[in-house]
């Protein structure tokens, strides 16, 4: 199995994150440079084997609040998870996914925006049924064209009901 590596985004060194970056482009099939340059606050966790990176997932620290109560949650959210396109379907990206899952003993609960709800859904990631929206200015804007998906951690409240509303606040790129 792959080595697992865990380094935050400011102590990136210019070379793995050249090696990040690369492995991001080609599974998104994209320049993600600038999806990248937002996960300042970010916690990377890599898989290498054979001295090459495998597969890449990253979490930042983001509130989310549930119901009408808008009861608060910190949440780990998960970002750029990404294997190369000529390794996919090896099981590297649900080997990172569950690598990550016992560092995030912190939070509340964990969320992503799935680009493949099934691959998330085989790994126990739960798909939000209720309402998504985000606050900017004071104003709540309704996300109906969104998918999130949950995954509950030991602090997860077990009254927890994804047929509620979520929100969280506004940031710059893709708000979920």
């Amino acid at each position: 199995m792959p080595s697992i590596e865990v380094h935050a985004h400011t102590a990136l060194t210019s070379a793995l994150r050249e090696q990040i970056l690369a492995l991001c482009n080609d599974a998104y099939e994209q320049d993600f440079t600038a999806n990248f340059d937002l996960l300042g606050q970010a916690i990377h966790v890599v898989a290498c084997e054979a001295g090459r990176l495998v597969s890449h997932a990253a979490w930042v620290a983001r509130e989310v609040r549930v119901g009408v109560q808008r009861v608060r949650l910190a949440s780990a959210y998960i970002e750029a998870v990404a294997t190369p396109t000529k390794l996919q379907r090896q099981g590297y990206g649900t080997y990172v996914l569950r690598a990550l899952l016992p560092l995030l003993r912190d939070f509340d609960i964990a969320v992503l925006s799935p680009s493949e709800p099934e691959f998330y859904a085989r790994s126990g990631w739960e798909l939000w049924q209720g309402p998504l929206s985000y606050i900017a200015n004071g104003r709540r804007i309704a996300t109906p064209g969104e998918d999130v998906m949950i995954y509950r951690l030991p602090r997860t409240p077990s009254s927890l009901d994804p047929r509620e509303p979520l929100e969280t606040d506004w940031r710059p790129g893709e708000v979920w």
